[in-house]
């Protein structure tokens, strides 16, 4: 989004209290940052992208998906629920 100017765009368009959705990846991107998609999937970064800000449209940070536990496997065994406790209390 940075890359191509849409960034710019949607920050112009909300201060015109243009009404602005996203779903999936973007409510993601709307909110300040997108480090919960590198917590949960860090292997789709294959760019070895570090800045994660995001738009900052809102200053809550969104997590689709968050009932679909076959999207998020890992070898720990802890549920999404589990795993989103920890990435909330890291990240405050």
């Amino acid at each position: 989004m940075k890359k191509s100017g849409a960034d710019l765009i949607l920050k112009d368009m909300a201060k015109q209290n243009t009404v602005i959705v996203g779903g999936s990846a973007g409510a993601i991107i709307l909110g300040p940052n997108i480090e919960v998609v590198n917590y949960f999937t860090p292997q789709i970064n294959t760019v070895d992208m570090q800045d994660l800000t995001a738009l900052g449209l809102t200053y809550k940070a969104m997590f689709p998906q968050y009932d679909r536990e076959d999207l998020f496997q890992n070898n720990s065994g802890r549920s999404i629920e589990d795993r989103f406790k920890v990435f909330e209390n890291i990240n405050k």
